[in-house]
């Protein structure tokens, strides 16, 4: 590799020629940069296009005329390689850092780009803006989305491999009053699949889990925010559900993770290819196994219902804060609670909480308002974790239905009533679980009661 090739497009030809500069050499993390006029401003932007630190050297114009012609002639596309470059970087840091999101963020000046770790967003770089357009375009281009498009949100979708991770990146863009926010998803598809252990459900949990899905026919709810892990607690099921005698197929927006074993079936509105009708068509398929990716509205959930009710077993989420929740919201959805009550056969109800690090945290003893000892764990920070935590695991409720429950709904009895007559029957509660991770020492007493669970 010759210095021309260890140099080509490591700064932006925008940059190259607003300030007159070529590069002239590497010295470990040092580029030393040829400069008709020094200037406090390049060595500030080239900081931050290079991520290196920066050494100027003052040099007759006619040299950096010749040297900008020899590395951004003009049929170099330096503009679109280094946009090409970046991107790569974007994703190398993400997926180093196990980021669930990338955002992308222009502003007047510069662009932020941060990731969102352990659900923490955290700034990771701060770039000029002239490398947007470019950056911008490259992104929309492998997503197969419309570069002229600028006024109106757009969604996309590439699979690429980055560092040896297969990763699935899920494109959003949405216009500001600067350029568009660009948001990348990502999914590592080498680390999706987990076992149940692997999520952090106890063996108590997974018993229940498990009597519930080994029912012929019904309908599991996972519910939860967005980026609670809902989908990620749904492949886990359905991968442990895979058999040769058992037909599975599922409607979903977008195909999360392409399962051997599965018909995955796409949801396409533009030609009217909705959940409405992708699960009709299903029904005529012989399954044994439905998996809908949410319930959203009312079609869906009375089709599903039925679907369950004739002997199919369904597996859907559903946006709803806690497992008795989701129960008043099918009642909204105007699904009669006789129906619930034979449909329902149970509901997982999840969040995600930081995990503590177990390279720097360290044993402590508090004393509650009662004088009563705990031991727990405190967070501290280290080179392998910045702040204390890292990773997440689930905290979760499981309700299973059993005749009790289906009385009191079916009663139509209120929320809080269908509660207490669930953890009479073992229901576990997310107070649970926060108080056994608690005890566990894999979460710290601070993240439990930043999460209002003060009961302690």
């Amino acid at each position: 590799m010759n210095k021309v090739d260890i140099l080509d497009n490591i700064i932006p030809e925008k940059l190259a020629r607003k300030y007159n500069l070529f590069p002239i050499k590497i010295e470990s993390d040092t580029l030393v940069v040829g400069i008709e006029k020094e200037n406090i401003h390049a060595m500030q932007d080239l900081k931050l296009a290079t991520g290196m630190d920066i050494v100027l050297k003052k040099v007759e114009s006619n040299l950096v005329k010749l040297k900008i012609d020899k590395y951004y002639g003009e049929n170099r596309n330096s503009d679109e390689d280094y946009a090409k470059k970046l991107f790569n970087n974007i994703l190398e840091k993400a997926v180093y850092d196990r980021a669930s999101d990338v955002h992308i963020e222009p502003f007047n000046d510069y662009i932020i780009i941060r990731n969102r770790v352990d659900g923490e967003l955290r700034e990771v770089f701060r770039l000029m803006i002239e490398l947007y357009p470019a950056l911008a375009t490259v992104i929309k281009l492998k997503a197969h989305m419309d570069i002229t498009e600028k006024r109106l949100p757009q969604d996309g979708r590439v699979d690429l491999k980055v560092k040896n991770n297969l990763v699935d990146i899920r494109v959003s863009t949405i216009p500001t009053i600067y350029k568009e926010k660009i948001v990348l998803r990502i999914l590592n598809r080498n680390s999706f699949l987990k076992s149940k252990e692997e999520l952090g459900f106890s063996k108590n949990a997974i018993n229940i889990i498990n009597k519930i899905i080994n029912k012929k026919s019904g309908i599991l709810l996972v519910t939860g925010p967005t980026g609670s892990g809902k989908t990620t607690t749904v492949y886990s099921i359905l991968n442990e559900l895979q058999s040769k005698s058992k037909n599975i197929m599922t409607i979903e927006n977008p195909v999360e993770y392409k399962m051997e074993g599965v018909n995955q079936i796409q949801v396409n509105s533009k030609i009217g290819l909705t959940f409405e009708e992708g699960l009709r068509a299903i029904l005529r398929q012989d399954p044994d196994i439905i998996m809908i990716g949410e319930i959203r509205d009312i079609e869906t959930a009375k089709i599903a219902v039925r679907a369950a009710i004739t002997g199919h077993l369904v597996i859907s989420t559903m946006h709803t804060n806690d497992s008795v929740s989701s129960i008043a919201r099918l009642i909204d959805m105007q699904i009669p609670p006789y129906l619930i009550s034979a449909s329902l056969i149970g509901v997982i109800s999840q969040k995600l909480v930081r995990k503590l690090c177990n390279n720097c945290s360290h044993d402590i003893t508090i004393s509650d308002d009662n004088g009563k000892n705990i031991e727990t764990k405190v967070a501290i920070g280290c080179n392998k974790c910045k702040d204390g935590y890292i990773g997440r695991t689930s905290i979760y409720e499981i309700l299973e239905i059993n005749d009790d429950i289906k009385l009191s709904i079916s009663q139509m009895k209120d929320a809080q009533n269908i509660k207490t007559t669930a953890i009479k029957n073992g229901m576990i509660t997310f107070d649970d679980t926060y108080k056994r991770l608690v005890k566990e020492k894999i979460i710290t007493l601070e993240e439990y009661l930043c999460s209002n669970y003060i009961d302690i």
